[in-house]
């Protein structure tokens, strides 16, 4: 039923994980600005 092959399951996974580094990257730089933001008033 699923026969895929080893190489496709390593592409899936270098998707998620480059997706999951720039969410956290984002998420770090909108906390950033947000701080910035609250420090100018």
């Amino acid at each position: 039923m699923f026969n895929n092959s080893p190489l496709q399951h390593l592409a899936a996974f270098a998707i998620v994980f480059v997706s999951a580094v720039l969410g956290t990257a984002a998420v770090g730089a909108y906390i950033d600005s947000v701080k910035a933001d609250i420090q100018r008033g």
